[in-house]
């Protein structure tokens, strides 16, 4: 029951991500370099989410676990460009134009901006410690690992070491809890890229004057 509601509240959060668009150009009607890049960020998010949840749904955990890996993809890179040695604009337009975001460097440092070296400084934000756990175990789904391995087989009896494999379209084989527990994690990193992409909202805001509260409005 628990894991239905989660889901649930993946499709609720993934239809708020989608009103996002629509505050930005309540903004302004100009369209900045970053804002392409923000709405691409968000399609492909909202499109992740409504695969995982599917999935999960059909019992398909094996295809679903990837998405998270994905999903967090796409918040280190909208934190990398508040964080970047260029401006958020910049930063996109670099982005656009094909430049790789492991070769640019965080604001101020000689550091590149590689995958390992975003999530360490992630980490290091107020209540953003668990990113860490999640980039090492979605990494183990996304490689062929022991996480794969272990999903298509489970111990039977340890007295008589009787072990009990499937292949079949199903994912049996995966505990509850752990379903669970990677179904909120989805939910930590989704709120996450809402949040950075409130920040840059709040950005805008100030740039153009605009009240944020307004935003929360509808078109009249």
């Amino acid at each position: 029951m628990a894991l239905k509601y989660e889901l649930i509240e993946i499709e609720n959060k993934s239809q708020a991500i989608v009103n996002m668009g629509d505050q930005l150009f309540k903004i302004t009607n100009k369209t900045e370099i970053f804002d392409l890049f923000l709405i691409a960020l968000l399609n492909r998010t909202v499109n992740l989410n409504r695969g995982f949840v599917n999935l999960m749904r059909d019992n398909n955990y094996i295809a679903a676990a990837p998405i998270i890996r994905i999903n967090l993809d796409s918040l280190l890179r909208i934190y990398a460009s508040g964080i970047s040695e260029y401006d958020r604009n910049n930063f996109a337009l670099k982005v656009i134009s094909g430049e790789q975001i492991r070769k640019m460097k965080i604001r101020g440092t000689k550091t590149p901006m590689q995958d390992i070296h975003l999530v360490n400084s992630i980490t290091k934000v107020d209540g953003m410690a668990w990113v860490k756990d999640i980039y090492d175990s979605g990494n183990s789904f996304v490689h062929f690992s022991d996480n794969v391995i272990f999903s298509s087989q489970r111990i039977v009896n340890e007295e008589k070491r009787t072990i009990e494999f499937t292949i079949g379209m199903n994912d049996s084989f995966i505990e509850d809890e752990i379903k669970l527990n990677t179904t909120i994690w989805l939910n930590k990193i989704i709120d996450s890229i809402v949040l950075q992409a409130q920040i840059y909202i709040y950005e805008k805001c100030q740039k153009y004057g605009v009240d944020i509260e307004s935003l929360n409005y509808s078109n009249k």
